[in-house]
């Protein structure tokens, strides 16, 4: 055989063994965090890597008007009753605590809401003036960080690595008891804000 030959049939080897590897690897993206974290992705499932501008508060006034909106955290309750929890926060940074009832209640209590979003547990929201992307509750051992334009994290203030992630979500009719029903306004001193 000739030094020609050999090597081609080195080379046909190595492209099939080569190949035979390649078929048995996976190839992942990993995305390594400021806390040490790493997150891995298979890169076969990925259709799109995009990179967009959030915008984040300044100052106490933009994080205020950022605050106001209908929020949704995202965690499965795992209850029979409530099927979501949202946060409402009003103009003059009234919260409100909202839970989605599931259609068919167990507990005779929530009978009166069964479908509707019921609001609780009021309480204020205070923005940090040294760093407004951060809140504090008056009430509440829990506080905002991390706010963004359409999302931000509540953190245990006793144990920081219990913590919820929102999402800004569109307005929906929700049933304060006190008050009645809310049609997709929010609240202001209890009155409808037209």
């Amino acid at each position: 055989m000739t030094m020609k030959k050999i090597i081609s049939v080195l080379a046909m080897a190595l492209l099939v063994i080569g190949a035979a590897q390649a078929q048995n690897q996976v190839r992942n993206m990993v995305i390594r965090q400021n806390d040490g974290q790493a997150l891995r992705f298979n890169t076969a499932n990925i259709e799109e890597v995009t990179f967009e501008e959030v915008a984040v508060p300044t100052t106490v006034e933009e994080a205020e008007a950022m605050l106001v909106g209908y929020w949704r955290v995202c965690f499965d309750f795992g209850s029979y009753d409530i099927e979501g929890l949202y946060m409402v926060i009003t103009e003059d940074l009234t919260v409100y605590s909202v839970y989605k009832i599931a259609n068919t209640v167990s507990d005779e209590d929530y009978a009166d809401y069964a479908g509707k979003y019921l609001a609780t547990d009021d309480d204020i929201v205070i923005v940090n003036s040294e760093d407004p992307t951060m809140a504090t509750f008056s009430h509440w051992a829990t506080f905002i960080k991390n706010l963004q334009e359409n999302s931000f994290i509540e953190v245990d203030g006793y144990d920081e690595s219990n913590y919820f992630i929102y999402e800004r979500v569109e307005p929906f009719e929700y049933v304060i008891p006190d008050y009645g029903l809310m049609k997709n306004g929010l609240m202001k001193n209890g009155l409808m804000k037209k």
